[in-house]
């Protein structure tokens, strides 16, 4: 059962974020900057979740987990691609220092910026802000 069923993080509110994390200190990370925002955040286990949800109820951004949950996340940036409703919701990724060599496939494969975890971190609460307005 994915985290979004169970409720993790969901705020009822028309703006949401989409996620794609499995690192739940980092998914938490990712709920307590966006409620500072009155925005809620839905976190899936599967790309084919998330695409779905998002063809019914786009969000304004969509964060990738490119470190545990590469394979996943390049899938859903495929099917970013494909749908024309989709393409022009960014999506942004963070990845390890050991992981690095993933950032240029990614941005590639259509992820708006990919940052290294730690910068991920840092910048989250700006992050949310710019793509919130």
């Amino acid at each position: 059962m994915s985290r979004d069923a169970l409720g993790f993080g969901a705020i009822k509110t028309h703006r949401n974020i989409f996620a794609l994390v499995a690192d739940m200190a980092t998914a938490t990370q990712i709920v307590k900057c966006a409620a500072g925002l009155h925005v809620g955040v839905r976190n899936f286990d599967s790309a084919e979740r998330l695409v779905t949800q998002a063809a019914c109820e786009p969000p304004f951004l969509v964060i990738l987990d490119l470190e545990k949950r590469e394979a996943e996340a390049f899938r859903a940036l495929n099917e970013w691609r494909k749908n024309a409703d989709l393409k022009s919701i960014p999506a942004v990724g963070f990845v390890t220092q050991e992981k690095g060599m993933v950032k240029p496939e990614a941005e590639k494969a259509g992820c708006s910026r990919v940052y290294m975890k730690t910068e991920f971190g840092r910048e989250l609460p700006d992050l949310i802000a710019r793509y919130a307005k």
